[in-house]
């Protein structure tokens, strides 16, 4: 079975424009079956971190306001999206109502990093969400399925080390063929996973990472990071100038390693690459919002 595993971002997943965008980006390049990964919408990620810090510390108002704010976000989205009255905006209430009590337990002497992610990951539950009912309202079948039944971690909260052994024989049991017959593009969660004591999450930038483990464990025929760049450049455009660099079309895996860190730091998930690396499996950068651009291709 050929399958494509495709990651979008949250710098790119922000609004209800890039949602609207998706179903174009299925149709012109996603035809076979898929796996595809979603990052939290915008600065969703800093803004749960923001409301655990604050109520931590004891801040409650602040924290209520920025997850008002956080739920209005996201039901705004949603108003952008669909009719009224569509399932997604009880979905998303009841997300909100969730993370609101597991909040509480921070007051009952938990563990902070525990505490992290038991809430963090509500980012990525909320934009897979999302982004699965749009295609769906649109007509490009999908099917949602949690990371959290079948990526498997210790229990080394906020950096947790995936058990893909564990990982693997779950994916055999929630993903089997038959459901690409009937769905064709399975949608699920980047950064997170699970325990036997709660969810996990595998450290910031950790959505690209998941791609990474999907692609290997699955054996997909290539992984694709959908970002807000033309591709992999020949120079940091930070340092160089926009204007000084150039897209560089084709680069194997090893200069591609020495180039993340130097001139690509924080582009590729330095485990992302290894994963893919493994198995020969080619990684592609490309351009969200420019559809005819193949961006950058990493293989051996």
């Amino acid at each position: 079975m050929s399958l494509i595993i495709n990651k979008f971002g949250g710098g790119i997943m922000s609004s209800a424009k890039a949602i609207r965008h998706l179903p174009k980006t299925f149709e012109k390049h996603i035809h076979g079956n898929s796996m595809n990964v979603f990052s939290a919408f915008g600065k969703t990620t800093n803004n749960l971190e923001k409301i655990l810090h604050n109520y931590a510390s004891g801040d409650t108002n602040e924290s209520s306001k920025i997850m008002h704010e956080l739920k209005a976000f996201h039901l705004e989205i949603a108003r952008d999206l669909f009719p009224e009255g569509h399932v997604t905006f009880g979905i998303i209430e009841d997300l909100f109502k969730k993370m609101q009590e597991r909040l509480y337990l921070i007051g009952r002497g938990e563990d902070k990093k525990f505490i992290y992610d038991q809430i963090v990951p509500y980012g990525e539950i909320l934009s897979s969400l999302v982004a699965s009912e749009y295609l769906s309202h649109v007509g490009i079948k999908n099917k949602l399925v949690h990371a959290t039944d079948f990526l498997k971690t210790d229990s080394n909260f906020n950096i947790a080390n995936v058990d893909k052994k564990a990982t693997n024989e779950n994916l055999k049991v929630q993903i089997k063929e038959e459901i690409f017959i009937t769905h064709k593009n399975i949608v699920t969660e980047g950064f997170i996973g699970f325990c036997e004591e709660g969810m996990t999450t595998l450290g910031r930038e950790g959505s690209d990472y998941t791609a990474g483990i999907l692609g290997n464990l699955m054996n997909a025929s290539k992984v694709v990071l959908w970002k807000d760049v033309p591709g992999v450049m020949d120079k940091n455009p930070k340092l160089a100038g926009n204007e000084n660099v150039q897209k560089i079309d084709f680069i194997t895996y090893d200069d591609f390693e020495k180039h993340l860190e130097f001139n690509a730091v924080g582009l590729v998930h330095p485990k992302t690459l290894r994963e893919v690396k493994e198995k020969k499996i080619p990684l592609q950068v490309r351009p969200f919002w420019d559809l005819e651009s193949e961006g950058t291709l990493i293989h051996i």
